[in-house]
Order: structure tokens, then sequence, then C-alpha cells
């Protein structure tokens, strides 16, 4: 009798955790999202393995003036990115905060979309979403993932930043995608970051040293320069950082090494 007992009582519990899992579906997804934040926040390595390593990662980017700019990545690239910068990120401490959380659910996946919060900048990203599918092992990862950011800080008082720390996490993060032709006639080599200085190394793609005449060198810093820290002072991300202290060098060479000219552009070149 206590045995049969025991039988009803265990059926009991099951029967309830089934009832449990019915009434709510969407609570495997909605503890995977949790433990993403925890995790993202933290800048966590354990939080990297939530992705596949086939995801589709897109960020969407919005200038003042209603520019848009995306770009794309996977699974496996953000892994190695995030592994390269793992103790930078740390410090820099960027969090994001989640709202208006919905999850709608397919056979085996489901799509979460959230209000995103960034204390990097203090922008509502409010097109924010993952979707998470079950691998062939049966576990939940993410498989795609959409952001929205600004360039610009909309923040009325900006959080303590790390400059030089900032600064070389830039840098490290645009070497990786240099030499890359910004103009007809220039590329942009490589950036170095020491301190609070930024150096910007451009090099002419076809003009030698021999090549330009006297003349055209004197042209080029009186008429050219002023149009280079313009176009410096223009950039929403280059004014950020000058504003917060950091110097901008921009050194151009020759295509046989020979250096051209070098611009030291601090805070106040961008109020005159």
């Amino acid at each position: 009798m206590r045995k049969k007992i025991e039988i009803i009582i265990l059926g009991g519990l099951l029967g309830m955790t089934t009832i449990t899992h019915a009434i709510n579906p969407d609570q495997e997804y909605i503890l995977f999202f949790e433990k993403y934040k925890q995790l993202s926040n933290e800048s966590d390595p354990k939080g990297m393995e939530l992705y596949a390593d086939n995801a589709k990662l897109h960020q969407k980017q919005i200038t003042p003036d209603g520019i848009e700019q995306s770009m794309s990545m996977s699974g496996k690239k953000l892994k190695e990115l995030f592994l390269e910068n793992q103790e930078m990120l740390q410090k820099l401490g960027y969090t994001s905060n989640y709202s208006d959380v919905k999850v709608t659910r397919t056979q085996n996946s489901a799509k979460i979309s959230a209000t995103r919060y960034s204390t990097k900048n203090c922008f509502t990203d409010r097109d924010y979403y993952m979707v998470v599918s079950r691998g062939v092992d049966k576990q939940l990862y993410i498989t795609e993932e959409y952001s929205t950011s600004v360039p610009q800080n909309l923040c009325k008082e900006s959080i303590k930043d790390d400059l030089p720390l900032q600064l070389t996490f830039g840098a490290k993060i645009i070497n990786k995608n240099l030499p890359i032709q910004v103009d007809r006639e220039t590329n942009l080599e490589h950036v170095e970051a020491q301190g609070k200085e930024l150096t910007l190394n451009y090099r002419l793609i076809h003009i030698t040293s021999v090549d330009m005449p006297a003349e055209w060198v004197q042209a080029m810093e009186v008429n050219g320069v002023p149009e280079i820290v313009k176009g410096v002072c223009n950039n929403i991300k280059m004014k950020e950082l000058l504003n917060k202290g950091a110097q901008l060098n921009l050194k151009y060479l020759y295509k046989d090494n020979v250096p051209l000219t070098k611009i030291k552009m601090t805070k106040q070149d961008c109020n005159i």
C-alpha cells in the first residue's frame, strides 16, 4: 500500500512538472536569455559558448544625419575578437539593460526581441532581437542577432572613460582591417595608440617624393591640411575622442616611405 502511495505521489509530481511547462512553454528561452545577459554584461568567455559558429550577427549604425551603415560577422569571428580583446573589454565594463522582452516560438527555435539600453553611450535600441535555435546536441544556441547603435555619445553625464584603454582597443580592432584605401590616392596602413595619443599612418598609393614638385607640397600645406582637419572634425567618432582629451596624429608618407606631412590635432582645432 505504501509503495502504491509513493508511486501515486511521484506520478503527481511528474504531472505537475508537465503542467508547469505547458503553462509557460517560453520558460526555457527566457532562462537562456537571462543567462546570456549575465554573461554578456560580465564579459565572461562562457557567454561566447552561447553563439553558434555559423551565427549571423548584424549591426546597423545610424548617424545624426540619418545615414545608415551596416556590418555583419559570423559567430566564429565574434568569438575570435572576444578572446583577443577579453581583458580590455572587461576593463571597459560596458553593459546593456533589457526590457519589454518578448518570445516568439517556432518548432525548434524562438525569436527573442527586447528594448536594449547601452550604458556605453546611453542609446536605446528598440529593434534588438536574437534567434535561438536548438543544435544537433539538443542545446540552445544564438543563430542570429540584430542590433542598432549610434556613433555619438548621448549620455548627459558620461561615464568615466579610460581613454588610453579605449584608444588601444580601437586601434587593435582597426588594424585587423588594414590596409584600406580611403580615397583614390591614399591608403590608411596602420594605427598606433600610446597613452592619450592616436596616430594614423597614411601612405600615398601612386606618388613618390620625386614626383611631387615643391610648389605642390606648399599648396598641400596651405590648402590640403585645413581640409583634412575639417574632415576629422566632421567625423563623429574622431571628434568625440578629441572632446575626451585625445590627441590625433595624422602622418602622411609618399609611396617611397619619405614623410610628406604630419598633422597634430586636439580639441581646440575643431573649435576654430
